[in-house]
């Protein structure tokens, strides 16, 4: 006899999304799973179970960018009216979130009013920066073979996957299979987050799957996510399901994407954790044709890489050896920056064996070395990096992948030379936030930031699980 197909279930509601829709949206997706099981979650939830939620913050910004946190405390409080005797939300945010905007997941979370929800609603916000962590080998791992996998959710009862509805430049979509990046350390976010990424995001499933993912598209995002450089997109939508690779796939279908151009969900599918294909899904709810629309993929995806690195920036000289999509991507990223400096001119190397002419059209001082290929390059890269070395000129910027760091490095130095100010930078950031802040409140007027003060502890969380320190990486 055949196993039964994985069931995803799909609700829309077009009113206002306040607290008490989309707790009404949130127990009818979960109930089509099950329907007329009794209470929405009596399937996943016995009585006296601890169960864990791991919701989506990704940076100090509402939804889109983080999930709604009536969402989160909806998930919370029909957990325990099912009869769980503990629900824990966890969350650690992006090693960019901390590095790049001086943000911790506890301040995020209390000024996103995401920790004052979930505790109203029953349940309590472990950080995961904070949590005990145990060594774990990750069965049948291509990236991962042993993660420092966090306790609290190992032993967890019930795992739940709350997810936002989300494009991503390095991952295209980030769903639920995207979503468990969080339940790492720093270091191992930032181990293999290159064209590795999606087989890595495979492996934190083989370690456990969730036994429940619930996506949360109320107002989703398209374009060149998942941060601030999204597009919000009103989708009024809530979707269920109990298998992450089948929910991920009707996921992107609503989104407009096939789903076998995801890699981490083809991937997954390979892996034999649950099927991309539609057919083999058992859909309820809303069907699939009312509700998808085309979103608008990352600038990345579907075009190719060096439309945003050659050939665009009259002040910038890209000498690009062999190299990989990642640093064909941080690479127009960091020209972008570069652009904005003009008349300044600027030389910029990448890649395995970049050829790097005698003389550079820019001054020493106004070139970057950029990722661990290029910094280990031979022949006249290698002597353009020693005559920088010795004049104690220009920016040699390792690191595979050229990640936030790499950026983070960029930004001192072009205030190193005085072409911007920490100051700009500063007010920048905080006219991003300002900007997601104010749409935010269009889409729901009750909503004010709460005031962002750590909880003594830098950070720790309630609950036993909060109080040991991992180790160290």
């Amino acid at each position: 006899m055949s196993a039964a197909r994985p069931k995803v279930a799909i609700v829309r509601n077009e009113g206002r999304p306040d607290a008490a829709r989309i707790r009404a949206m949130v127990a009818e997706a979960v109930g089509l799973l099950d329907p007329g099981g009794g209470r929405p979650f009596a399937r996943f939830v016995r009585p006296g179970a601890h169960v864990v939620v791991k919701i989506n913050v990704f940076a100090p910004y509402p939804p889109p960018v983080s999930v709604d946190r009536h969402t989160a405390a909806a998930v919370v409080a029909l957990c325990r009216e099912a009869g769980a005797a503990r629900v824990t939300v966890v969350e650690g945010v992006s090693v960019g979130t901390k590095m790049d905007r001086g943000e911790t997941t506890e301040s995020i979370v209390r000024e996103l009013g995401l920790r004052s929800a979930v505790e109203r609603a029953g349940g309590e916000f472990v950080c995961l920066e904070t949590v005990e962590r145990v060594r774990v080998e990750v069965p049948g791992g291509v990236v991962h073979h042993h993660l420092d996998y966090p306790k609290v959710v190992l032993d967890a009862d019930v795992l739940i996957d709350l997810a936002a509805l989300k494009t991503h430049t390095n991952s295209l979509v980030t769903l639920g299979l995207k979503n468990f990046q969080g339940l790492l350390t720093d270091a191992e976010k930032y181990y293999g987050h290159r064209d590795d990424l999606d087989v890595k995001l495979v492996d934190i499933h083989r370690v456990r799957r969730p036994d429940l993912v619930i996506i949360d598209g109320l107002l989703a995002m398209e374009g060149d996510g998942a941060g601030e450089n999204g597009e919000p997109v009103p989708m009024n939508l809530i979707l269920a399901g109990d298998n992450v690779v089948a929910t991920d796939a009707v996921g992107a279908t609503v989104m407009g994407f096939d789903p076998l151009d995801v890699p981490a969900i083809r991937i997954a599918q390979h892996a034999g954790m649950g099927p991309a294909d539609l057919e083999a899904i058992d859909l309820r709810g809303v069907p699939v044709a009312e509700v998808r629309r085309p979103f608008k993929p990352p600038f990345n995806w579907f075009r190719p890489l060096d439309r945003y690195v050659t050939g665009n920036y009259p002040n910038v000289h890209v000498y690009i050896g062999g190299a990989c999509p990642w640093c064909w991507l941080m690479t127009g990223m960091v020209a972008k920056t570069l652009a904005m400096t003009a008349p300044l001119e600027w030389s910029l190397v990448v890649g395995t064996d970049p050829k790097v002419p005698e003389t550079l059209p820019s001054d020493p001082a106004h070139t970057i070395v950029l990722g661990d290929c290029a910094c280990g390059a031979a022949g006249p890269a290698h002597e353009l990096r020693n005559q920088l070395l010795l004049r104690q000129q220009g920016l040699i910027a390792g690191g595979c992948p050229t990640f936030r760091p790499t950026l983070a490095a960029l930004e001192r130095y072009l205030c190193q030379l005085g072409v911007i100010t920490p100051e700009l930078l500063e007010m920048r950031k905080q006219f991003t936030k300002q900007k997601l802040f104010d749409a935010y409140k269009k889409v729901d007027p009750t909503w004010e930031p709460e005031p962002a003060v750590p909880a003594a502890g830098a950070g720790a969380a309630p609950g036993p699980d909060a109080t040991v320190p991992g180790p160290e990486r």
